[in-house]
């Protein structure tokens, strides 16, 4: 066996002898996947970003800290909510608890936003606003 990459001619020809392996021994053919799953929102993940809708906001957003009305623009920023839970000599219970915001940016005013881009929202992201909002005092803007 070497050490080199296979080429893609290569693997598919390698592809192809184990299918045919398979098929000999199990005597029906693998199912092809021809295209992946749809997503459960229907969002299309763009240059990056988890739908169309998040990636033109980060493009405005861009803009507007290029144009110096926003500045110290962040992405992706995680806040712990509740912190992981262990018993007696370290044993781990839970993993903490965490919400990941969309943006963060200081505003014209000097305040910090927190954005979050929203399609659909999910009863799990209502309980994380509210909790935003309750521990850290943190008001969510929904685009």
């Amino acid at each position: 066996m070497t050490d080199r990459l296979m080429t893609p001619q290569e693997y598919a020809e390698r592809q192809k002898r184990y299918r045919a392996e398979l098929e000999k021994r199990l005597g029906v053919a693998p199912i092809e996947l021809t295209e992946p799953a749809p997503r459960k929102y229907r969002n299309k993940p763009t240059n990056g970003y988890a739908s169309k809708k998040e990636a033109r906001r980060a493009a405005e957003l861009k803009l507007l800290q290029a144009a110096g009305t926003i500045a110290h623009l962040r992405e992706q920023v995680r806040y712990e909510l509740i912190p992981k839970q262990v018993g007696p000599n370290d044993i781990f219970f839970e993993h903490a608890l965490t919400y990941t915001a969309d943006f963060v940016y200081v505003d014209s005013e000097g305040f910090e936003v927190v954005e979050d881009v929203k399609g659909h929202k999910t009863k799990e992201y209502v309980i994380k606003r509210k909790l935003m909002l309750f521990l850290k005092g943190i008001r969510i803007r929904e685009i």
